[in-house]
């Protein structure tokens, strides 16, 4: 085995099993928990026979072939992005990490990667999620806008995304205060921001800013850096936010939708869900969170 196998850095192996072909985020944590239990360095497993990894680690048969044909090839190119992550700024933690946040301890599949851009200390603070669907009405949407700047006032950040209009309008209304958020991704770091991680993700914000703001805003991808969107990236998008939040506050969902579906979630893990009460007759999944034990409010608290 290579030297430089042999002086594969913590950091640097996460990074290793990560990019492994057909890991997916149940093996990638069976893997850290099952290395932890053995107490086996990288080398060690490196070594190990097909049957243990098979086993013991779970490892699927492409990432085993992978392991076996392409270690010395697979370890370079796991460098060079190391390399070049870590020259912009970013950081990637393992749920085994003290900085993880508890809070996505509750879900029923929690990231057990999660790569960080920009102001990892946004993850300590007091934070507020807008759900509602991606139908969302023009009436919803102001009633939205409305709920985020009076949000901000107090000071709360904001956890928003890039896609899908709710989200979007929450994220302008804080670009538009130079107000701290948090950005949560449904694709990896890379595939948002572009090779060199300038870019700003969300076009209507490049009117207020060029480029992320690094200083004042925190990017959260629990995907591979390269990795582009899929269908379910969405829905898992959408829990993330959630299970990160303070507090989570419904404008629209829609009863067959999967806003309905996460809030009676948070509400049994004893979370606190507001749901925009006023227009409940009329939105039927407004109703079904309410009867599922959310706090009604109205723009009329505003």
């Amino acid at each position: 085995m290579s030297k430089c196998l042999q002086d594969m850095t913590d950091r640097q192996w996460l990074l290793f099993l990560t990019l492994l072909p057909d890991v997916g985020r149940r093996t990638l944590r069976q893997v850290l928990e099952r290395q932890q239990v053995r107490r086996e360095t990288p080398e060690e497993i490196l070594r190990l026979p097909v049957e243990t990894l098979q086993n013991e680690y779970g490892l699927p048969s492409r990432a085993i072939q992978t392991l076996r044909e392409e270690k010395e090839q697979r370890f370079e190119s796991t460098r060079r992005l190391e390399a070049h992550l870590t020259r912009c700024g970013v950081r990637w933690i393992s749920f085994q990490d003290a900085a993880y946040p508890d809070a996505l301890d509750d879900m029923p599949e929690p990231p057990p990667v999660l790569f960080l851009y920009g102001n990892h200390s946004l993850l300590q603070e007091s934070s507020y999620a807008l759900l509602a669907s991606h139908t969302v009405s023009a009436q919803g949407l102001h009633e939205l806008e409305l709920l985020a700047n009076a949000l901000l006032e107090q000071g709360i950040t904001p956890i928003v995304s890039a896609t899908q209009p709710a989200y979007q309008r929450a994220l302008l209304c804080a670009v538009r205060r130079s107000a701290p958020y948090i950005l949560v991704l449904d694709r990896g770091l890379l595939s948002a921001f572009g090779e060199d991680l300038r870019k700003e993700p969300l076009k209507q914000a490049r009117i207020w800013q060029a480029e992320f703001n690094t200083e004042r805003a925190l990017a959260l991808s629990p995907f591979r850096p390269r990795d582009g969107w899929v269908a379910s990236s969405g829905r898992y998008r959408d829990a993330l936010i959630g299970y990160l939040a303070s507090v989570v506050f419904v404008v629209e969902a829609r009863p067959d939708g999967y806003i309905v579906h996460l809030c009676r979630e948070l509400l049994r893990q004893g979370r606190t869900v507001y749901v925009m009460a006023q227009r409940s007759s009329s939105l039927p999944g407004n109703q079904l969170i309410l009867e599922a034990g959310g706090t009604p409010f109205g723009t009329e608290n505003l």
